[in-house]
């Protein structure tokens, strides 16, 4: 019995005999499709689409701006804690990668590929000291005969690693069987949509290459050999296609006629095609067009535009945020020792000066509704230090406590000074 399954309970994994991946897409470049439009769609080509570049920047920015927090519960109360694993996630996950650029390519590949993977680095006590993102298609996922599950990772600088399924942050997808997620761009609508797009697209730079011209015809009674004609349609080209040969004069010599097959984009529908094209990538993503810049059909300005928002980030964004969070907790922690981690939305509310006043007022107990946090944990969120008397949280209909500016939090009743935030790096 072999080192593997006296360990993990099952073989090995079976020896690979696979390029060494310095590139992404190297190892698994071949699934790339060819739409019907004559286009290649993978999760690569993709990216070279406007709207869909926009929906997985405006997604994974979003992600990467949001903090990590961690809690401890305690009986039905839980309280913020300051944990190791902060730095990790909020600043800096290995030497390389910055905690943003490590949430961004997570992202990508969760929202491109279908699954997100990230090598969870550990010291000898089992604590990890480093979270290093690793490209999806140079994963391999295998299940082992114990039940657990081997991840291959052919990693940038050549090195293959074999790790155990605890070693391997994997944010699963839609079409999630065990092992892999379908990919959006090649198994779902992406196929057709994305490659639509970028036909679109090569088609308008084509149109903009050749200068615009409109397709030529040129006619002769003289009866041409192949040659012939192949040589007439070389020197049209050669002289007359391109930027550089704009409003250039054609001449012609012998008894030939020339037309011109006039179809503007406008009678192609191009431009409508390629605006629909950009309302489809967004819906996929599941991203509002005026959150990728397309408003010139928007109406609903204002209050129409928040309200849209909110549901983007109830719909849309919790969807990616709950998947990393529960893969994380479990991963990192467990249910035995009692802490957790979140993605703290408040954050969302930075730089609107009138939405936080209106949520911070609410939430000290404001006129019509019942207070729920205290002066202090509102100045620690804005990076303040407290003040005296600052720990009370206003109860509706009690008159607020004469004394309350010289109290001290030590002898307020039980509960009234208790930590419910902590500066953690705010």
């Amino acid at each position: 019995m072999g080192f593997f399954e006296r360990i993990f309970g099952g073989p090995a994994p079976p020896p690979r005999q696979e390029p060494v991946v310095s590139n992404a897409g190297e190892l698994f470049g071949d699934l790339a499709t060819v739409t019907r439009a004559g286009v290649m769609v993978n999760e690569t080509t993709a990216m070279r689409q406007g709207a869909v570049y926009a929906c997985v920047q405006l997604l994974a920015g979003i992600v990467s701006t949001l903090p990590v927090h961690f809690y401890r519960r305690g009986g039905d109360v839980q309280s913020r804690v300051d944990h190791p694993y902060w730095w990790l996630f909020n600043q800096s996950a290995t030497n390389e990668y910055t905690s943003a650029a490590m949430w961004e390519f997570l992202m990508e590949s969760r929202l491109l590929d279908g699954d997100a993977y990230a090598w969870l680095r550990r010291d000898r006590r089992g604590q990890v000291i480093a979270v290093q993102p690793v490209n999806p298609r140079c994963v391999d996922v295998q299940r082992m005969a114990g039940g657990w599950r081997c991840y291959t990772l052919w990693l940038p600088d050549g090195t293959v690693k074999a790790l155990h399924e605890d070693d391997v942050l994997h944010v699963a997808g839609l079409g999630f069987d065990g092992l892999r997620s379908l990919s959006p761009i090649r198994h779902y609508a992406g196929r057709s949509v994305v490659g639509l797009a970028l036909a679109q697209d090569e088609f308008g730079e084509r149109s903009l290459g050749q200068g615009n011209h409109s397709d030529l015809l040129l006619s002769t009674a003289a009866k041409l050999s192949p040659e012939q004609r192949d040589d007439l349609r070389n020197e049209v080209e050669r002289r007359y296609g391109g930027l550089g040969n704009v409003r250039r004069p054609m001449v012609l010599s012998g008894e030939f006629k020339l037309d011109r097959l006039r179809m503007s984009p406008v009678d192609m529908q191009l431009l409508e095609a390629r605006q629909f094209s950009v309302v489809e990538v967004a819906r996929m993503f599941g991203v509002l067009p005026h959150m990728i810049g397309a408003t010139d059909k928007s109406t609903s300005w204002g209050s129409g535009i928040e309200s849209m928002t909110l549901g983007f980030i109830k719909f849309t964004l919790k969807r990616h945020l709950e998947a990393i969070q529960q893969e994380l907790n479990r991963k990192l922690f467990g249910p035995e020792t009692g802490i957790h981690c979140e993605f703290m939305l408040d954050a969302l509310q930075e730089g609107d000066s009138k939405m936080q006043a209106e949520y911070f007022g609410k939430a000290l107990g404001g006129p019509g509704s019942q207070g729920w946090m205290t002066i202090n944990e509102v100045r620690r969120r804005k990076n303040l230090p407290p003040v005296p008397g600052g720990e009370m949280i206003r109860i509706a209909g009690e008159k607020p406590n004469a004394d309350a500016k010289t109290a001290d939090p030590s002898e307020e009743p039980d509960g009234a000074g208790q930590d419910q935030g902590g500066d953690n790096g705010e």
